[in-house]
């Protein structure tokens, strides 16, 4: 009991250091690399669901998501992608940055661009290359940066999911925020809002932290676990982590041009069908208004609206030590959604425990066909001695 009321004050210690600092915002200059793909929205079907058996004709392996050019070698794992202005970032979390063997530095995460969507593996870093330097992709508030080097304390910025379009050159990303305490296992502080901004004609990408923190440990992380756009709105999906051992998914709205202000956003409760303006304030499992109540548990995915299945799909691991990519699919964004857990593909299963599942839309939107019939896959795969990111693509049948 002493050890958890220990660890309870000093994990609110550092939150209320943390959060009592000024906005974080950073800008570094990107590659001139213009990765051209299909901009336009798929257009929603109202009529009947197609190839609901999610049958898979074929499977192109890309193998590992990297920098062949890079001086550094990069051991990392997680993130989500984000397109902006036709160009493609990977953002991942812990980079651990070594050269010839030596240890160079290690990062909270790091960003990397897409060269070519038909060798989806291949990347070019950006934080962590010997052109562009080692410097993590988000930036951190005063507060963290004062532990960035306490390696027992200090606070990680991690996402497992794709960012949220507001324009062609902006978008909103969430992030999980933990903190290290004494060496322990990491500590729920909340989940952060950052806003990128490309400027194509000087090459830069700036990211602003405009609300460190949405929301609280103690809330539903809208946003953190997944989200799709439809018509303007995003919708933002939540895990009950804590009292449905991440079975249940929770769903909160709001559009696009306003996703930055907490008070435009409505939050959905699906037992009585209705959108209200006040945020819950979880105390219990309250699986009947959750949009998904699991009979398994989720731990990373991403939801996105297939034009060639007619539906909206969650693509998902169920722990975080799997490598079987399942699927479950809605009509709608709000559902009914399936609960079958059909599986998709089991990926290579490494000689370690695998994590961090993602799909990632914008790969399948290139080759004029109906958006959907291609997917791409990542996920961590876990070795004895390292960390990486794989990718493979799906076609179904």
């Amino acid at each position: 009991m002493l050890f958890v009321k220990t660890i309870f004050l000093a994990s609110a210690f550092y939150a209320a250091t943390i959060r009592g600092t000024p906005v974080a915002s950073t800008s570094y200059p990107i590659p001139t690399i213009i990765t051209p793909y299909n901009n336009t929205w798929p257009e929603y079907d109202t009529g009947d669901i197609h190839n609901s058996k999610f049958d898979v004709h074929d499977v192109l392996d890309f193998g590992i998501l990297k920098d062949y050019n890079n001086e550094y070698s990069l051991d990392r794992d997680g993130g989500g992608s984000c397109s902006l202005a036709n160009q493609t970032f990977w953002f991942f979390c812990d980079t651990i940055v070594s050269q010839y063997g030596e240890f160079v530095g290690f990062l909270s995460n790091s960003v990397a661009l897409a060269l070519d969507y038909n060798h989806a593996g291949w990347l070019r870093d950006i934080s962590a290359s010997s052109t562009y330097g080692v410097f993590t992709a988000i930036p951190y508030t005063d507060g963290e940066q004062a532990l960035a080097k306490d390696i027992f304390n200090r606070i990680a910025i991690w996402t497992y999911t794709n960012c949220v379009p507001i324009n062609d050159t902006s978008a909103v990303h969430f992030w999980e925020v933990v903190q290290f305490i004494d060496g322990g296992d990491p500590v729920d502080q909340g989940t952060t809002m950052a806003v990128y901004n490309l400027d194509p004609d000087k090459n830069e990408l700036s990211i602003t932290r405009e609300d460190q923190y949405a929301y609280s440990g103690e809330q539903y992380a809208y946003g953190l676990f997944a989200n799709v756009v439809v018509e303007g709105i995003a919708y933002l999906y939540a895990l009950d982590v804590t009292y449905s051992s991440r079975q249940d998914v929770h769903l909160a709205c709001a559009p696009v041009s306003q996703i930055t202000d907490k008070s435009s956003w409505k939050y959905f409760d699906a037992e009585s069908g209705e959108w209200s303006s006040t945020q819950p304030s979880p105390s219990e499992r309250n699986a009947s208004a959750a949009v998904i109540s699991n009979s398994m548990p989720f731990s990373s995915g991403n939801i996105y609206y297939s034009e060639y299945h007619n539906q909206y799909l969650l693509i998902f691991f169920n722990n975080w030590i799997d490598n079987t990519f399942r699927v479950l699919s809605a009509p709608t964004p709000v559902g009914p959604w399936t609960t079958d857990n059909k599986v998709l593909y089991e990926a290579p299963q490494g000689k370690s425990y695998n994590y961090g599942a993602q799909s990632t839309p914008i790969y399948y939107q290139t080759d004029g066909g109906r958006a959907g019939k291609d997917l791409m896959l990542a996920y961590t795969y876990q070795d004895v001695g390292s960390k990486y990111p794989k990718a493979m693509k799906l076609k179904f049948a």
